[in-house]
């Protein structure tokens, strides 16, 4: 699975926590250690590395700002404390539905090097919880995939009632599944499962008879829940907890906290009775005050990473009954469905438009006459509108027609999906396109609630050639249209889909986002506009780029190098041994280092390979040759085995950068001889040439983007430019080129829209705006970037793809190459806290 640039930032944001915390944490101990000696207390805030580490990042300036009052803001860290007294790690990251959450918290197991030991994954309802388990359990999964690479292909999945054992918990990775009402209830604690005296985890405890034992664990671990004698410790589940600290996943995190201070208070309590190591929350909209949001993942970052289909259309039918409704959805539906087939034709990519149809009522007794029941509109698609039985579905609490079924499958025929509430979370189908209201009464919680479920793009790719197909639609019967878009606008906000108000679109209302076509302002109409574009040599002729073609496929796989050999006696490694603890006679605790048996398993670092190496076998190779080296230095295989997490993240990181190391060689080297080159060919299907014209979705109250004191924009090269289309850096970044005297135009570029550069990395770069420079007509390609983003991997790559490029495209001008009369053009990155300084240069 190749994970998106924002899902790639957001882990090594993780990462740079992570890192912090690690510091924090040895400077914790020292302090500990230094009072201790002096048989002092030690100070709280010395204590508190979990808000050490927050500060550090703080100080860095790579911490989201986060809205408040009208103004971004950098909270401060919000403190949790176990009940065993001891600091709680806890982030959030915030991302959208549709962002990945499920597959960035697997994802981040991974940072925090969770091959074996225990992690508690909570989830808020039902359907979430049957989801996520299906896809843990399903071994062609990515999820489930992205466990076995973790863990070595060492996975135990388990649910409330299922008993574990301490060696479990040494020997694989345990990822036990639990529903938020379980861990959540404050009162009648005895009546859950997971607080009962269930006697099924031995493993952990003294016998109950054995009092010295007992007397002893509960002195080490003085939170650990008694027996009502108080003689001998529980042996429940809690307590199990307590005493392993897992690794908390908050899944939908916004859902479980509650909607005042003290249910927020108590879900936190809830969590903190779990002596947890680590608290991660996964988001769309988490509590402000009470989450640390690390990472602030926007609806215009998905967008940008074609993961969502925009605008999204609403038709509303107000002078009709629900039947017609129903059959502007079947036209619809089939629209879409003959643009899907001209895309099968045309690309061979399979996508089977899907209709889901909220009605009023699906139980079987509740047929009652006035009310639009899922069987009334099964009847009417079938008798009146054709549409084959085998297409529709029903899906409720007591009808699920459909379990077992693969709606992505091109041998599923499933086109209408007929639901109340079955649906409103924990489903997705990207090939869901329209969403039909048939329930008037409750179409407010409808629209906020469900329109999430046809947002997500097929393959999260965009589709060529047809606008509909990247397009959702919402039909509603008997709805005031501007009250459904302002609706639907309002559940794209509870989604965590900020940035993407104006994508909303409404059709049949005097008031409602329409399209608006945004043309050359009259100076600058007659100019033609060329932007060069990456080429590769193809015989005698040019094409684009491919990257998997001309890079990757380039690459001497045999060449790169895994390196020489890790001293693991290196005192500064981190020795992961696995002890057994028992209890001594005399009442002391006794630790004994575990012979497992095992070896070092080359399937184990293959597999931790496997999102770098597309080739399985060299993979292999790799990993092989590594391994040898090491038993090579005559370390023993306990040794090694002990270590294999921290070593085959080292055999990770040394071949990553020898693969992008080796595919900037390549990069440089074709371009150097011509193979690759960036140029102006006069070829309209070579060059990237800037419209003259193009289409935005506004309201009638949208805001043109204007200068100080209101006066009107005059340089843009389009007009008008509205204020939705910039964020807060852009909008100062394009004001100082307006207000230059060295700017004779400029233009924003739409995220992720039509021009982009291919490097040596797959990804693609997209700039954010192009201006042209007063007299001599260069062009300046620019990309803007935050300051909590300078410095971090592809920042750098981006600063490097730029140098290499302006350099490929002077180097052609001095060759005579270029087939076009233009000045060089200029390419650079402008950073939030100099940008000013550096404009400055380019435009002087």
């Amino acid at each position: 699975m190749q994970l998106k640039t924002y899902q790639e930032n957001a882990l090594e944001q993780l990462d740079r926590w992570l890192d912090a915390l690690k510091a924090a944490r040895k400077d914790t101990a020292e302090a500990e250690e230094f009072y201790a000696h002096k048989k002092k207390p030690v100070p709280e805030r010395l204590k508190n590395f979990p808000l050490s580490a927050w500060d550090t990042l703080k100080d860095q300036n790579v911490l989201p700002g986060i809205p408040q009052d009208g103004d971004i803001v950098i909270p401060a860290c919000i403190t949790r404390t176990a009940t065993s007294g001891e600091p709680i790690p806890h982030v959030c990251l915030k991302v959208p539905t549709g962002g990945g959450k499920t597959l960035l918290g697997v994802a981040a197991l991974e940072r925090v090097k969770q091959e074996t030991g225990f992690v508690l994954w909570i989830v808020p309802t039902k359907a979430i919880y049957e989801q996520t388990i299906t896809a843990f359990r399903t071994r062609e999964h990515p999820y489930r995939q992205m466990l076995e690479k973790i863990s070595g292909g060492k996975v135990r999945l388990l649910q409330k009632s299922d008993r574990f054992t301490r060696q479990d918990v040494d020997s694989y990775l345990c990822v036990m599944m639990l529903m938020l009402p379980s861990a959540n209830r404050q009162t009648g604690r005895e009546f859950l499962k997971i607080f009962r005296d269930s006697g099924g985890y031995t493993s952990f405890f003294p016998e109950q008879d054995d009092a010295t034992a007992n007397a002893t664990l509960s002195d080490c671990h003085r939170d650990l829940e008694k027996s009502d004698d108080g003689d001998w410790v529980k042996h429940s589940l809690i307590n199990v907890l307590k005493l392993i600290r897992p690794t908390v996943i908050l899944d939908e995190a916004h859902k479980a906290y509650g909607t005042n201070d003290k249910s927020n208070r108590e879900f936190v309590q809830s969590v903190n009775r779990l002596n947890p190591r680590l608290v991660l929350e996964l988001s769309a909209t988490p509590k402000i005050g009470i989450s640390n949001i690390l990472v602030n993942i926007s609806g215009a970052d998905l967008q940008a990473e074609e993961m969502i289909k925009l605008p999204i259309e609403i038709h509303s039918f107000s002078n009709s009954d629900w039947k017609h409704t129903l059959a502007e959805t079947q036209r619809k539906l089939n629209e879409l469905g003959a643009e899907a087939e001209k895309l099968r034709a045309r690309e061979n990519r399979y996508v089977r438009p899907i209709a889901l149809v909220r009605v009023q009522r699906t139980g079987g007794d509740q047929t009652q006459r006035g009310l639009i029941h899922a069987e009334h509109a099964r009847e009417y698609l079938i008798r009146s509108l054709a549409v084959p039985e085998n297409q529709i579905r029903i899906q409720s609490s007591e009808q699920k027609e459909l379990a077992g079924e693969d709606l992505l499958s091109d041998l599923s025929t499933v086109r209408w999906i007929i639901t109340k509430d079955a649906l409103k979370e924990g489903w997705d189908c990207s090939f869901a396109y329209v969403l039909t209201l048939l329930d008037n009464t409750t179409a407010t919680t409808a629209m906020t609630q469900m329109v999430g479920r046809v947002m997500r793009q097929p393959h999260a790719r965009n589709i060529a050639q047809s606008d509909d197909l990247n397009r959702c639609y919402i039909y509603c019967y008997n709805q005031d249209v501007g009250e459904a878009a302002k609706n639907v606008k309002a559940g794209l906000e509870k989604e965590g889909l900020s940035g993407l108000g104006d994508a909303v679109c409404t059709h049949g209302d005097r008031n409602a986002l329409e399209p608006v076509t945004v043309k050359r302002r009259k100076k600058y109409r007659r100019l033609n506009i060329f932007l060069p574009q990456v080429l590769h040599e193809e015989g005698a002729q040019w094409r684009p780029i491919d990257y998997d073609r001309d890079i990757l496929g380039e690459i001497d796989w045999d060449a790169l190098d895994v390196g020489e050999a890790v001293d693991l006696d290196d005192k500064d490694i981190r020795q992961e041994i696995r002890v057994t603890v028992s209890l001594r006679s005399n009442g002391e605790w006794s630790e004994k280092p575990v012979d497992t048996g095992e070896s070092l398993s080359l399937d184990y670092f293959t597999r931790r390979l496997a999102d770098v190496v597309p080739n399985p076998w060299q993979a292999a190779r790799m990993a092989e040759c590594f391994i040898q080296k090491h038993r090579g230095m005559c370390h023993s295989e306990p040794q090694l085995l002990n270590n294999r997490i921290w070593l085959s993240e080292v055999l990770r990181h040394r071949v990553k950068d020898a693969l992008d190391s080796r595919a900037e060689e390549v990069f440089r080297d074709k371009v150097g001889q011509n193979v690759i080159r960036f140029h102006l060919e006069s070829n309209r299907h070579l060059d990237y040439e800037l419209s003259r014209s193009f289409e935005v979705f506004v309201s009638s109250r949208e805001q043109s983007f204007h200068r100080k004191h209101g006066r009107p924009i005059q340089q843009s090269l389009f007009e008008p430019v509205y204020e939705s289309a910039l964020n807060v850096l852009e909008r100062n970044f394009a004001l100082y080129l307006e207000e230059s005297k060295a700017i004779h135009w400029w233009h924003k570029i739409a995220a992720r829209q039509g021009y982009y550069l291919q490097g040596w990395r797959r990804q693609r770069v997209y700039p954010d705006f192009v201006a042209c420079r007063e007299g001599d007509g260069k062009l300046l390609i620019l990309e803007t970037k935050g300051v909590h983003l300078k410095g971090n991997e592809d920042t750098t790559y981006k600063a490097k793809l730029f140098e290499a490029l302006e350099k490929t495209y002077r180097l052609a001008l001095d060759r005579g190459t270029m087939k076009v009369n233009e000045p060089p053009a200029v390419f650079a990155m402008m950073i939030a806290d100099t940008w000013e300084e550096q404009i400055g240069k380019l435009v002087r």
